[in-house]
């Protein structure tokens, strides 16, 4: 959900074989056992036997699969999900791989979530830890709040807040709403906008040491989460959706792919992979994920502004 800050990525390559293909069922010709000739013709001219044969269509050779309906029952539940939410909270940590020079730097903290999909949903991050390529770790608080077409960055190492406005006064915006928000990660999102955006399929954990510790213990057998997914013995906790930009789309132009990665019985998310065009790759590991618990106090504070009293402002509006 919370690709957060950098999403690439790069034109999908050839058709993912999970692919969701709603493909035209084509009715073949009618075909017959003879042809009839005009009545000046004394016999019918029988066609070759080869020609009775229905001609298969591309709708028989790309049938549904058993992942199509999973993916399937996964967006319906992510979709009301994101209608009934109320809050969110985890805490946060975030890997950018660079793949020029293989560098990477991981930044902690916690991210909140404050109401369901729509205009009115507020976002609060903050990070208060960096770990440098070195494994250095070192004190680098940031902070970003969005709410009201509004999004925050406030430094209080600098004393400086930058404020970027992504829509105008009073239109409907969903910060996480595929396509168009600045964390364009589809958690909640209108199944027609994912699948407008995205071709969807079933995925597999990540390989990178970032995301070890999603190794867990498997669910009870028999279990079933929340888009009535049974659970047997030898299957993972998790479900993993993978995502491609379709061409023409705006996340086409630097995101190859993203991975979500989300609890089995509940679908709070875990973990998020954006893959960009250049190999550089963003991930998210949420861990103490709560859905729906209320907000205590210290949740409450982070998505209300820090004190900018002294502070430099930088007021970013939209281009007239």
């Amino acid at each position: 959900m919370f690709g957060l800050l950098a999403c690439q990525s790069v034109p999908p390559a050839s058709r993912n074989a999970n692919e969701i293909v709603v493909a035209p069922v084509q009715t073949p010709a009618p075909t017959s056992a003879s042809v009839q000739t005009p009545a000046s013709t004394s016999a019918p001219v029988q066609t070759p036997a080869s020609t009775s044969a229905p001609v298969q269509t591309p709708a028989q050779t790309s049938a549904p699969t058993k992942d199509d309906a999973t993916v399937e029952k996964l967006l319906d539940a992510m979709e009301e999900q994101g209608r009934t939410m109320k809050d969110f909270t985890a805490s946060a940590t975030m890997e950018k791989f660079e793949a020029l020079t293989d560098e990477r730097e991981v930044r902690r903290g916690r991210v909140v979530v404050l109401g369901p999909t729509g205009k009115d949903r507020e976002i609060g991050i903050v990070f208060d830890e960096l770990i440098d390529s070195t494994g250095r770790g070192s004190t680098d608080a940031r902070r970003f709040v969005f709410r009201s077409g509004w999004m925050s960055e406030f430094d209080p190492t600098k004393k400086q807040v930058i404020r970027r406005q992504l829509a105008p006064e009073g239109e409907s915006f969903d910060p996480l709403r595929v396509g168009e928000g600045p964390f364009p990660v589809p958690l909640g999102q209108p199944k027609k906008d994912v699948v407008r955006e995205f071709i969807v399929s079933m995925g597999t954990l990540p390989d990178a040491a970032f995301f070890r510790s999603l190794a867990k213990v498997p669910p009870e057998a028999g279990s079933v989460g929340a888009a009535g997914v049974t659970a047997s013995a030898t299957e993972s906790p998790l479900v993993i959706l993978r995502l491609v930009p379709r061409v023409g789309t705006k996340m086409a132009r630097d995101t190859a792919a993203m991975t979500i990665i989300l609890d089995r019985t509940s679908l709070i998310p875990r973990g998020v992979e954006v893959e960009a065009v250049n190999g550089d790759k963003t991930r998210v590991l949420l861990r103490d994920g709560r859905l729906n618990v209320g907000l205590d106090d210290a949740a409450r504070a982070i998505l209300s502004p820090p004190s900018t009293d002294g502070w430099k402002i930088d007021t970013r509006p939209l281009n007239p």
